[in-house]
This record gives C-alpha cells, structure tokens and sequence, in this order.
C-alpha cells in the first residue's frame, strides 16, 4: 500500500473527516492511530456525482415516503441467497420490522376499499403480511417468489403482491411465463441452437429499436410453429447457421400449414440475420402462397334452436350469446367489455367506439346478469361487465379459459354466432361491404368475404 510520511491514503482521509469541513489548519494524521481505523472506504458513502439526501416533505404514509424508511441509505447484502421456506412460520411469530407491517395493513385496507374486499379476503391478506415481517429484517427486499409460497397457507398471495406493488421494497424475480415454456418444451434442442432460438424469443417478448414488443400469446403461438421444424433440425445439426434454404422448402412442401409456419420461419432467421447470428436467411426469396380463404357459413335451425335453448339455462351465457350472436362481437371484446360501455337507460351499447343501439333481448340479459352480479358479488368495484369469482376482487377482465368453458354447451363457437349475425345483416342490406364495414368495424377483404358469400349463397338459390 503507498504511503506518504509514514501515514496512508486511507488514514489521511479519516483524519480529514475527523477534523471537519471548518478546520483551516494542518491535519493531525495520528489521530487515526488513536480513535480507530474506519471500515469503510472514505469518500464512498454518495454515487460519485450524487447530492446529499435532502428532506422528504410527502404526506404521511404515502409510498414515497416509505420507500426511503424501508430502503435505508445503506444495508447488510447476504453472503448467500436462499430460498425461504414459511412452513413454520405463523402470523403470530414476532415481527422484525413492525412499522413495516403496520403502514402494509393499513395500506391493504385501502386497497380493500377500493377493489371492494371482503373481510375474510382483508384478513388473510394482513395475515399474509404479517408472516412476511415476521421473517425480514428491516430494509431487506421482500421477493415475489417468497410472497407465492403464500398461496399454500390459504392466503391469496396475488392480492398480498398487489399490496407490495410500486414500492421499493418489492423484488420481482417471477420468470418469465415464455421462458419456463421454452424450458419445457424446447428441452431437445442442441445447445448453439438453443441460443439463438432464445436470442429470437427476447427479442420478441422485448422488442428493440425497430421492433414493438409482441404478446404472450403471439410468442407462444410463432414458437409453437417452429419448434417441428427445430426437432427435426437438431438431429442433424447443432447450429441454425447450418440450415440451408433446401432444407427450408423441402420442410415446409409436406407441412399442412405451411403458410403459417413459413411466416414463423420467417421472422426466426429475418432476426437472427439482422442480430448477425447466421451468415445467410434460408428464408429468403421463399413463398409459401396465400391462406386459404374460408367461406363463412350461417347456422343451420337446428344449431340456432340448441343455442336459444342452452342460453336459457344459464343467464351468463345468455349475455354472451346476446353480445356474440345480436352484435357480433368477437370474444376478447366480450371479455373486455366495461360497464360504463352498456348504457342500459340509453339503449346504446359503445365498445370500442361502435356507439350501437341496444336490443331488448341483450338488454334484458344483461340488465339480469347485473342483478346477479350484484347479488353474489355486492362489493366488486372490478370495472369490466363480466366477472368472476377470482376477478371479482381485482380489476382484471376474465380470462379465455372461463370464457372456453362459458360457452362449452353450445353447438357452435362464439366466431359462429358473429359470422351469422354479418351474413344476416348483410343479406338484409343488399351486400352492402361498406355498411358492412361501418356497422361491424371490419377491414375491406373481411367485407367483401361477407358479401361475397351472400351472392353465392343468393346464386345457388336462383339455380334452383
């Protein structure tokens, strides 16, 4: 270590703390020596650049002022990370950080009001809350994943996270849902080929520069698509560098839907190009034609008799059918569809901007599916007209699986009951694509497939 005059660099800068920012005079660089040696590195203790923490004026309880008391300027990072176990932990074990656990159960009071909470769901919340303080020390992060292991105690740990979301304090280390599938169902692929498989799919979970981050289920979806074409690949080679364009079209001549996969293709090696991950795009200059171009169908009488008779069985499933059958909408916007979009004493029903008049039939649907709402759920604040039993609590709109499992007893599909209702309308309006398309929101093509299959329908009949 350098020293100058006997004293090092270390001790000099301690004496200089010790004598203060107002000493004027020569420093005594043995008093070091008689105080003690720091444990520190002097002159660490801001970000190089950083301005000294000034007073917080918040209100009282407020996130911002709790991210600084339960993030000290300073704390004791473990040796090693382990997973914690809350097996043996009660909500009655003493609590390391009480002030913490006092400002979360006010907290998840509020929230209570606000997501209309019952209050056996607020008490099992606070008692989530509790078990959690009981084993974190003051300033240590609290990890989603020990806020998971919540769930087998009988304490809703997705309304304890809600509790913990947008403070400091919260370590959000839950993987990625597309990760653990690739790990599940990408587990054969070589080990060059699975880097670059991954390089595509951060890329399209994430996006970059030039591309827009795309959905969970598209990525699921395009990887779905590939991975036949990467089975059969990774017999043979160990790096998609490897895949020529022979191999590409050979592949895709035999595949069913082999449009779709050629566009999967597609986007894989036009990425892994672009990052410089293969030398040449086997895709490139490979067509793989058009889809085909699916001639839409209206119910026959019997199939319109099974689902009046299945909707009279279930009020929930009525308002579907209602809103998928009268205005054609497709499922995620039924899924999505917010009370303050059905205006019951206007008759209008406004998704998406469509502004449409409200039929007696939908509007007795769902003015009965209300009441029931209101009965079984009287304190749900959830913003969306469908609810359930796990939403109802929440702010999220039902799932697709709920929905699956909604319209299980009838006949047809939900696209069934929609395309019936254009190709009725259509064939009221002479064909019209433009009304068509004002009245159902659809581009040019998916008109003109309406309109098209009227007139054939029309022709056939003339024929007759």
């Amino acid at each position: 270590m350098a020293v100058q005059e006997g004293v090092c660099r270390l001790c000099r800068r301690q004496a200089g703390l010790i004598a203060g920012r107002d000493n004027h005079t020569r420093v005594d660089l043995t008093v070091a020596a008689r105080t003690g040696h720091q444990l520190f590195i002097i002159g660490t203790l801001r970000p190089r650049g950083g301005r000294p923490p000034g007073p917080q004026i918040t209100a009282a309880g407020s996130p911002e002022r709790w991210r600084h008391r339960i993030r000290p300027r300073w704390m004791q990072p473990p040796l090693f990370e382990t997973a914690r176990d809350l097996r043996g932990v009660s909500s009655r074990t003493p609590l390391l950080d009480p002030e913490l656990a006092g400002f979360l159960e006010a907290r998840a009071g509020r929230i209570a009001e606000l997501r209309g909470w019952p209050p056996r769901t607020l008490g099992s919340v606070r008692r989530g809350i509790r078990i959690l303080c009981a084993i974190h020390e003051v300033g240590e992060p609290v990890r989603a994943s020990t806020i998971a292991q919540l769930t087998h105690t009988a304490i809703p740990s997705n309304h304890v996270l809600e509790v913990f979301q947008d403070l400091d304090v919260l370590v959000d280390d839950r993987p990625d849902s597309v990760h653990l599938w690739c790990d599940e169902r990408l587990s054969f692929l070589a080990d060059g080929i699975r880097a670059e498989v991954d390089a595509w799919v951060s890329i399209l979970r994430n996006g970059n520069r030039r591309r827009s981050p795309r959905a969970r289920s598209t990525v699921i979806t395009q990887l779905g698509l590939v991975r036949p074409f990467l089975r059969e690949r990774t017999a043979a080679y160990t790096t998609l560098r490897q895949v020529t364009r022979d191999d590409v079209t050979t592949w895709l001549s035999n595949r069913p839907n082999r449009v779709q996969e050629a566009s999967a293709l597609r986007s894989l090696f036009g990425v892994l190009k672009k990052e410089k991950l293969v030398f040449a795009n086997p895709m490139r200059g490979v067509t793989a034609g058009k889809p085909p171009t699916s001639i839409p169908v209206p119910l026959t009488d019997q199939e319109v008799a099974a689902v009046a008779g299945a909707a009279r069985q279930d009020l929930v499933l009525r308002t579907v059918v209602a809103l998928a059958g009268i205005h054609a909408m497709r499922p995620h916007l039924i899924r999505t569809l917010l009370r303050g979009q059905v205006d019951l004493a206007g008759r209008r029903l406004d998704p998406d901007g469509w502004n449409h008049p409200l039929d007696d039939y939908t509007a007795e649907a769902i003015s009965d599916y209300l009441a029931y709402r209101h009965e079984r759920w009287p304190n749900s604040t959830n913003p969306h007209l469908l609810i359930t039993r796990n939403t109802a609590t929440t702010t999220a709109p039902v799932g697709t699986f709920w929905l699956d499992r909604l319209v299980q007893p009838l006949p047809v599909a939900l696209d069934r009951l929609r395309q019936d209702r254009i190709l009725e309308e259509a064939a009221a309006t002479g064909a019209d694509p433009l009304h068509l398309a004002h009245v159902f929101a659809l581009g040019g093509k998916s008109s003109l497939r309406y309109t098209q299959a009227v007139a054939a329908s029309a022709a056939e009949l003339s024929d007759q």
